[in-house]
């Protein structure tokens, strides 16, 4: 039976997606899944020639996935850059899954986008899911089951957005940067993926921070210069965009200080509405998150401790790689402002990354905080599969001519 739990998972786990794909688009018969993409009117309207005909288009509200859609239109069609969405400079920063999304929809037609967006994002997913089972012990190979079933991951890809993708990008390159020394074309395919990561998220810059740091250490000069050639890429490609002179800078252009606030005052300020405190059933969720924040601040901040008690372990350790990129999540998490904490979807993803790494830090060092993390996680998965079952509903659309 161990032989064939990981295809069964595999099979269990796209049977499962399958069936709330349907839920979700059920709604809007058979323009189902472009519904997926969460266009608002608003947008739709302002770039006419933008939105296929026959996309779903919603007249309140939208969601993120239409970002990377229309920036997929703007990299891959006529449209000449001439391109309004809410911030243009953040959404043209994040352009990797836009631009795998996009060179596929202009090979088939971006007609089938969202069906392409899901494939990518399945197969990435997938590809990661099989590349952390390797990774860890034999032993331990059944965690990986708790990433599969992630809710992040899950929650993120039914709603086309790139922060599974990222987290798909940086495990494979994770996956080929430690075995790069028994295989060489691993070590290039590990910069690729940590390059196609950094310009998915800016988050992928901690990732290789640590690598960096240790091969200083070590002296190793090679390896240096090799993976500080994707920073240095998304650097010059940050100047370069910035040298661009769109011709709208976004309905709500958003700099560093609109989406940050004094720490975790996001948090408290979720709970009020025009100055009145108010606490339901409905912020136990949001508790629920803040819980695990607490739970992965403490994971965090000891092992960080661990690791520096011994400094010549920092030459040689792997901890550190898992380590660093958490804790960056939970730098963001923290000065997040708070229109993050009070929408589930937003908050979410900022802890997409956190459960693989975490995952890899357990099963060598087991203890009650990463446990309890790590169950707080399935929780959350019963609670979105219930979300999508229970509470979706139709919103009002229409058609894009």
């Amino acid at each position: 039976m161990k032989r064939f739990w990981f295809p069964i998972s595999f099979l269990i786990f796209l049977i499962l997606e399958i069936l709330l794909i349907w839920i979700k688009t059920r709604p809007y018969g058979h323009y189902s899944l472009s519904s997926l993409v969460g266009i608002w009117d608003g947008f739709a309207e302002i770039n006419p020639n933008a939105v296929d005909s026959g996309f779903v288009v919603f007249r309140s509200g939208g969601y993120d996935g239409q970002f990377f859609y229309l920036v997929a239109k703007s990299l891959f069609t006529d449209l000449d850059w001439d391109l309004i969405v809410d911030s243009y400079f953040f959404r043209l920063h994040r352009i990797g899954f836009s631009f795998f999304a996009g060179s596929l929809s202009c090979l088939f037609g971006f007609e089938y986008y969202p069906m392409i967006a899901l494939f990518i994002l399945n197969a990435a997913f997938l590809a990661s899911y099989y590349a952390l089972h390797s990774f860890l012990p034999d032993d331990k190979k059944i965690y990986s089951i708790l990433y599969l079933f992630s809710p992040y991951s899950l929650n993120s890809n039914l709603l086309l957005v790139a922060d599974g993708f990222f987290v798909s990008l940086a495990i494979l390159g994770i996956f080929f940067y430690y075995r790069s020394d028994k295989i060489y074309p691993y070590g290039i395919l590990s910069v690729l993926f940590f390059t196609f990561a950094i310009f998915t998220r800016e988050l992928g810059i901690f990732l290789l921070l640590p690598i960096i740091f240790q091969t200083v250490l070590n002296k190793n000069r090679k390896q240096t210069f090799i993976f500080l050639l994707p920073l240095f890429g998304f650097i010059f490609f940050l100047v370069w965009t910035w040298g661009i002179s769109p011709n709208h800078l976004g309905t709500n252009p958003l700099g560093f200080r609109d989406m940050t606030d004094y720490p975790l005052f996001g948090f408290i300020k979720s709970f009020y509405d025009d100055g009145k405190f108010h606490l339901s059933g409905k912020e136990s969720i949001k508790l629920l998150l803040f819980a695990q924040y607490i739970l992965l601040s403490v994971y965090s901040l000891r092992k960080i401790l661990n690791l520096f008690t011994n400094p010549k372990s920092l030459m040689s350790t792997r901890d550190l790689l898992f380590i660093f990129p958490i804790l960056a999540s939970l730098g963001i998490i923290t000065i997040a402002e708070e229109g993050y904490w009070r929408s589930f979807d937003n908050l979410s993803r900022m802890f997409t990354l956190p459960l693989p790494l975490l995952i890899y830090l357990h099963t060598r060092n087991p203890n009650r905080v990463s446990r309890i993390f790590l169950g707080s996680s399935l929780l959350l998965f019963i609670f979105l599969i219930l979300r999508i079952v229970l509470l979706t509903q139709g919103k009002d659309y229409y058609l894009s001519p």
